[in-house]
Parts: structure tokens; sequence; C-alpha cells
């Protein structure tokens, strides 16, 4: 996230939940918080509501966050109360003597001119730049391990029996290890984030073609009905972050 000035931009975000139609708790959670440039989507799992508490333990940890004084120091936070979060859900279950919990994580950070995707599990960060769609995230998945080792096509992957078998999560009992990849933003870039219980019912077609939408708030209802129209399998949330120059009256109070 190092990287030469260039403009002040920020993300503008809107975050939609849902629990879908078939399951009776949502486990997901998102995080916003436009002024620090961290959002993120969680996907729990575990037990009875184990899934929840692991999810809602790493957004807890984010609100603890403060005002960044650059990228590095955002990094440097945002890593830090991940594995206080990963801390937590680890003693919970401790506490619960047996079981396990975790969550999935996927992140984008932006500071000025600035991004970084942070991630572990299945929930994916795509951008949508000049009409154009790109999943910048690659998933932590046994599936995904099989197509990059040619033993898998990609559509083989879609009906593999274990492909939601995630291989990287904070907590579930594996060691913490988030993935990174960053770059500069550019005005009028659009970024989702999402869990898999909206890639599991959506192609990156549809998903494209949503993202067209101009207004954040119906792109994000579009996705979230796309995803119970075709079935609703699981809990679903997405995050939509459109990339903007700070205004002067922002720039006048923020960093």
């Amino acid at each position: 996230m190092i990287g030469k000035i260039q403009e002040a931009l920020r993300g503008y975000a809107v975050g939609i939940t849902h629990t879908g139609r078939v399951r009776e708790e949502n486990q997901d959670t998102y995080f916003v918080d436009e002024s620090k440039g961290i959002f993120a989507v969680m996907d729990g799992a575990g037990g009875l509501s184990g899934g929840a508490i692991a999810s809602g333990l790493v957004k807890q940890a984010l609100f603890n966050v403060t005002l960044p004084r650059s990228a590095e120091d955002l990094l440097e936070q945002f890593e830090s109360r991940v594995i206080v979060a990963k801390d937590r859900i680890e003693s919970a279950v401790a506490k619960a003597e047996g079981g396990q919990m975790g969550t999935t994580i996927a992140a984008l950070l932006t500071y000025d001119s600035n991004f970084a995707c942070i991630w572990a599990g299945d929930s994916r960060v795509y951008r949508f730049r000049n009409g154009q769609l790109e999943q910048l995230t690659t998933d932590h998945t046994e599936a995904q391990e099989l197509v990059d080792q040619n033993v898998l096509t990609e559509e083989e992957a879609k009906t593999f029996a274990r492909r939601h078998v995630i291989t990287r999560a904070i907590g579930s009992g594996l060691d913490l290890e988030l993935e990174m990849v960053s770059g500069n933003l550019l005005p009028g870039d659009r970024f989702l984030l999402c869990s898999d219980g909206l890639t599991g019912h959506l192609d990156d077609t549809v998903i494209g073609t949503f993202l067209m939408n101009g207004a954040p708030n119906a792109a994000a209802q579009c996705l979230i009905k796309g995803a119970l129209d075709g079935g609703g399998s699981d809990n679903v949330t997405v995050v939509i972050v459109d990339i903007d120059r700070i205004s002067a009256a922002e720039g006048a109070t923020d960093r």
C-alpha cells in the first residue's frame, strides 16, 4: 500500500446482509467505516451460534482501529485487530469445552489513492472498473486448490462434493494466514465484497451486470434478490464500495 499520493480518494459504502431462504440464523456480518477506510465481510461457521459469535468478534475488534496516519498504519492496525479477534475466538471455543468456530474475512482497506484486499477463506472482493469485473481474491478452498493443481476444471469445481471446505479462516482450529493484494485506486472504481451465499448462486457475468447499476443501494438490493431468487441456500452478504474524490469539506476535517 506504499505509493505517492496523487489525490485524496474515499470509499463510500452500502452493506446488506440476509439470512437467506434456508438457514434459521444469519452467521454473516459486515463492517463499514468510511472515515477509516475499512470495509469487510465475515462469513461465520460453527455449531449452534458459533459462526455468529466468531464473525461478531471480528467485527467487534475492527471497531477499535483508530484513525490511521498512513496506509502502513492502517494495515498494521487491521492485522493486529484480526489477531486479537482470533485469540478471542479461541478463548470462546475453550470456554465452550469443545467444538469449533471460525469465520472467513474479505476486507478492503483504502487510504488516499491506495488500496489493499486482505482475506482468508472463500468470501470475495471484486473490482468493477471501466465496465470490467475482476475478482481480486482467490478462494481458499479445497476445490480451488485442486483447480490450481489442474486436478479439477473450473466447471467441475462448481459441483465438487467438498467445494465448501475452506483451507484458511480466522479460528476453526486453523493457523491464521491472511493473503493480500494491493494497488492504486481510481475515481469511479466500484468494489464488491461478498460472502459465498452470493457467488454460490450468481456467476460473474450476472454480478457484473448488477454492478452496472448507477446507485449502490439499488445494485446491492439486486444482488441480494438474485441470490434469493436462485434459492437462497445460505446467508448472503454484500458490501458495495464506490471510490470518489474527497470533498473540500471532508478534507478539512479528516486525517
